[in-house]
């Protein structure tokens, strides 16, 4: 029991620590204040491998390192100000990105839907979170042209290559798990 619990604690600290390894390295979009970044690969990957909760609390363990002031936002940027800024919705979004996904993958959802939708649930709250912050400068549309379409075909290539690490790496798991 208690090397089961130890085993808990040891998977979510590691995909926290994945999402901070990853997450910093960006690169810019044009016309966009949102760069580019393998931080919802990372979300991808937590998710599927381990659960809504045990994601959920790793991508939580990420957003307190950076909330502190550790470099693992994008562009090695942290701090508080960087959560309560106009990109800060699609950060936060990254948990319940995290627990849509992880609840979908246990009810046996396709992975690359499960993904999907945990997506879409992330581009819905960080695009109101931008138009919140950002008190009228843009519409909808201009914020989803902004914020979500320049990054549909990367998202879309980060959920394939998640689902095709994911899908192996967990029949791997269960079997070890069966023992």
């Amino acid at each position: 029991m208690k090397s089961q619990k130890t085993m808990q604690i040891a998977e979510i600290a590691l995909m926290g620590a994945v999402l901070c390894v990853i997450s910093p390295f960006t690169i810019p979009v044009p016309a966009s204040p949102v760069p580019l970044s393998l931080a919802l690969f990372g979300v991808y990957l937590a998710a599927v491998l381990l659960g809504a909760k045990k994601s959920a609390l790793s991508v939580l363990i990420y957003l307190l390192l950076g909330a502190i002031g550790l470099p693992v936002f994008s562009g090695f940027s942290g701090g508080i100000g960087v959560l309560l800024g106009p990109t800060g919705g699609y950060i936060i979004g990254y948990v319940l990105c995290a627990l849509v996904i992880g609840l979908l993958a246990e009810r046996g959802v396709h992975t690359v839907f499960a993904m999907t939708a945990g997506t879409l649930v992330c581009y819905c709250f960080g695009t109101i979170w931008f138009l919140i912050i950002m008190k009228g400068t843009y519409t909808l549309i201009q914020a989803l042209l902004v914020c979500v379409v320049p990054y549909l075909i990367f998202d879309l290539i980060k959920i394939l290559a998640a689902a095709a690490v994911t899908v192996p790496v967990r029949k791997i798991v269960r079997r070890i798990e069966m023992r």
